[in-house]
């Protein structure tokens, strides 16, 4: 905060001002104390002037106003109070008007907690569109119309669902949900990156469940991922009563919220690194139900061989449309395809189970297992305790195991050939691995 009230002093010799938008004064509102929310800094000075009086570093977004200024080795994005002029495939708009008007500036924002400035000199809020008085009674409300805003850059529909979401917001308006229905077919005009980055924000809310249900309610996924749109529609069989697998989805995400509140101080890192890996794998666990979906003559419901055509449907499908990383969707691929493959662990020859406990995935599947296990009715208490204590069994024993290396296998065996080498190595460490 120093450097920026350095800044502000700097555009002051220009008789500019300084503002902060966004996320740090919705926070600042709320009384977030240890939250800083996105400091994004908004000036009634040009980018011409700016230059005049602060180091730019970075013109990339010149044209719209925006200018990446370096003031005591600390980096800003400062962009000038504008008017947006029409608009490009619902996302950008086709040309600015520069202004010193906060009125002006706040007509182009998307919600009123959004339009609120800090004037960085005075350390006092500028509220042109009432979003104060919004967030105090915990509404979310569009700047003026919604369509209008909506039209300008369809990535707002995500983002009003996050926030409300993010917030706890309940809606200034009850016809919003049918406005965003009817306009989420713009989304497609955007690209898969950006829905990507929003819909990775949503799905670690506290309040993900909800978001996941306002996503549908919207049609989002009926555009955007039609397999999970296709959840509702598959009912379950005597052995789950959940009603059907998208409640069942959004039991599982609700668990895996209280895993994440409940983590040990030992699988935090584990978790923390892997969230989005976790909390993907659970939404996409069950969504080829939908493609197998059968019945026998009792009408009982039966989904067989889901987990192998699911996971080629995700790597070979999904995946590549969301645009998920190749690790992602390597991680996402294993979990999805192994994951009801954990009941088979009491029953498996001690070698395959052991080596299947050894992958570096197995953790993440466990708990996959237990999530997927804890989000349904009946709760299958007594299997999920027994798999974890073979594998806690299984940990200790592995720390006392020691394996050859191509080294060992080299020296006593020197007369083997190249290739021949590993399958010794294997062989060998088979039976090390068996015997302990």
């Amino acid at each position: 905060m120093q450097n920026i009230k350095k800044i502000s002093q700097k555009l002051k010799i220009l008789n500019k001002k300084l503002y902060i938008v966004w996320g740090f004064c919705r926070e600042k509102i709320l009384n977030w104390n240890n939250k800083w929310g996105d400091i994004d800094l908004v000036t009634d000075a040009t980018p011409d002037e700016m230059m005049k009086v602060l180091k730019i570093v970075g013109e990339i977004g010149k044209k719209y106003g925006t200018c990446i200024v370096s003031e005591w080795n600390e980096a800003f994005e400062i962009t000038t109070l504008r008017k947006d002029i029409w608009t490009i495939n619902n996302r950008k708009p086709a040309r600015v008007v520069f202004t010193n008007s906060l009125e002006e500036d706040s007509k182009r924002r998307d919600f009123t907690c959004n339009a609120i400035y800090f004037d960085v000199e005075n350390e006092n809020f500028i509220d042109p569109v009432w979003g104060i008085e919004d967030i105090k009674n915990n509404v979310i409300r569009f700047v003026w119309n919604a369509e209008k805003r909506i039209n300008e850059d369809a990535l707002r529909i995500l983002r009003f669902i996050r926030f409300k979401n993010k917030y706890w917001f309940e809606l200034k308006n009850n016809n919003y949900f049918e406005i965003l229905k009817q306009k989420t077919d713009l989304l497609k005009n955007i690209s898969v990156e950006r829905i990507r980055q929003e819909l990775d924000k949503i799905i670690l809310l506290k309040n993900n469940v909800q978001a996941l249900e306002d996503l549908k309610n919207i049609n989002f996924f009926k555009h955007i991922i039609p397999e999970i749109d296709n959840l509702e529609k598959v009912p379950w069989n005597k052995y789950h009563l959940e009603g059907n697998v998208w409640i069942h989805t959004k039991m599982c995400v609700e668990q895996l919220n209280k895993y994440y509140k409940n983590v040990s101080t030992n699988d935090f890192n584990l978790l923390q690194n892997n969230k989005l890996i976790l909390y993907y794998t659970i939404l996409f666990h069950d969504i080829a139900k939908y493609n197998t979906l059968s019945f026998d003559t009792n009408k009982q419901a039966h989904y067989y061989n889901h987990e192998n055509i699911w996971a080629e449907i995700f790597k070979n499908k999904i995946a590549c449309r969301l645009k998920f990383t190749n690790t992602q969707k390597k991680e996402i691929t294993w979990l999805i395809k192994n994951h009801i493959k954990l009941f088979m662990l009491v029953e498996m020859r001690k070698l395959k189970a052991r080596k299947f406990m050894m992958n570096s995935l197995f953790e993440k599947l466990l708990i996959i297992w237990e999530i997927d296990n804890s989000g349904r009715i009946p709760v299958k208490y007594k299997e999920i305790k027994e798999i974890k204590n073979i594998y806690l069994k299984f940990k200790k024993v592995l720390k006392n195991i020691v394996f050859l290396t191509w080294k060992d296998i080299m020296q006593k065996y020197p007369e083997l050939e190249w290739k021949k080498i590993g399958e010794r190595l294997e062989s060998l460490n088979n039976e090390i691995l068996v015997k302990n």
